[in-house]
């Protein structure tokens, strides 16, 4: 038997997609792929989008283009309009080779083409590169993007993602909600009992928070001044209303890690909510701004309770306002 090289170790950790109406087709891809990656099969469109909307993802996908109600071209689009998704690298397999069809495939977002039938030897060459690049710019998001004491997205990518989903949303036709999350006396906190203690209750309430935005499209970030975001795509003012009593208990439960720390008896929240209709006009700033200042008037009115506003913009009119 044949020993795994290093590199065959490191790649078996890949996880590689293969979406083809040709069962015949997959059983080559199998039979040639499986010793290298982790295989995961999709015979359409539709079995392949499901498959994405669950964990884990995959590193890469292979796409046929030709296939039964919705092509390899429409799937791709669509899972380069995902935040989740757009980012894996798509490799093109088809026996069309027109400079038409390839123009296509890298149009809406494909990192490669290979004709019909592939040399599977190249093929998984390609698959390798892709991936150790794909993964690569991972990492480096990590360092840019995520926060290193709650391990969440920090405010730059919250402000990247804002944007990305109202353009979506504005597209689709869909409403955006956000809510704030301003933890209430942690300043007063870290002056008591110093900033280990300050840093370590930080980080509890955001793990403990973060099973709030559980769909896949929500994102719930810290931005800091111990604030937390929560943008839910696609979700109206009766649902982002929910979440913002969801949260509120969760605060008031026993068993919350505010109400088990030591000295953390004091600790409250105060939620803002707001909700808009990107499709009606307006800026996604609008949105982060008119949530910011329900937060500013709770420090007027009484902070440690839900401020909503009952507009929606780009439907009341608040499209109107400008925004400093």
């Amino acid at each position: 038997m044949e020993a795994l090289t290093e590199d065959d170790e490191k790649h078996n950790n890949c996880r590689v997609m293969v979406v083809d109406d040709n069962e015949i087709e997959l059983k080559l891809y199998a039979n040639g792929l499986s010793k290298h990656f982790t295989m995961v099969f999709a015979k359409s469109s539709c079995e392949a989008w499901d498959l994405l909307n669950r964990a884990p993802l995959p590193d890469a996908i292979i796409l046929d283009i030709v296939m039964p109600n919705e092509d390899g071209i429409e799937l791709c689009d669509r899972i380069k309009e995902n935040r989740f998704t757009r980012d894996i690298p798509i490799i093109f397999l088809s026996a069309l080779s027109s400079p038409t069809i390839k123009s296509q495939a890298f149009e809406v977002g494909g990192a490669d083409f290979v004709t019909k039938p592939p040399i599977v030897s190249e093929l998984i060459a390609r698959i390798k590169r892709h991936v150790a690049v794909y993964r690569k710019t991972k990492r480096l998001e990590s360092l840019i993007f995520i926060d290193p004491l709650t391990h969440l997205p920090n405010a730059s990518k919250f402000r990247e993602v804002l944007k990305q989903e109202w353009s979506r949303c504005s597209r689709y036709w869909h409403h955006l909600s956000l809510i704030l999350v301003k933890v209430e006396n942690m300043t007063l906190y870290r002056e008591s009992y110093g900033k280990d203690e300050y840093y370590s209750l930080t980080a509890s309430i955001a793990d403990g928070l973060s099973s709030i935005g559980s769909r896949p499209g929500d994102l719930f970030a810290s931005i800091g001044s111990d604030c937390f975001a929560l943008l839910l795509s696609d979700c109206s003012l009766e649902g982002a209303n929910l979440k913002a009593e969801q949260i509120m208990a969760k605060f008031a439960h026993p068993n919350f890690i505010v109400n088990q720390q030591v000295g953390a008896n004091s600790i409250d929240c105060t939620v803002a909510v707001a909700v808009a209709a990107p499709a009606g006009g307006g800026e996604s700033e609008q949105l982060f701004q008119s949530a910011d200042d329900l937060l500013f008037e709770a420090q007027q009115n009484g902070v440690g309770k839900i401020y909503k506003k009952e507009e929606i913009l780009g439907i009341d009119g608040l499209n109107n306002t400008n925004t400093p």
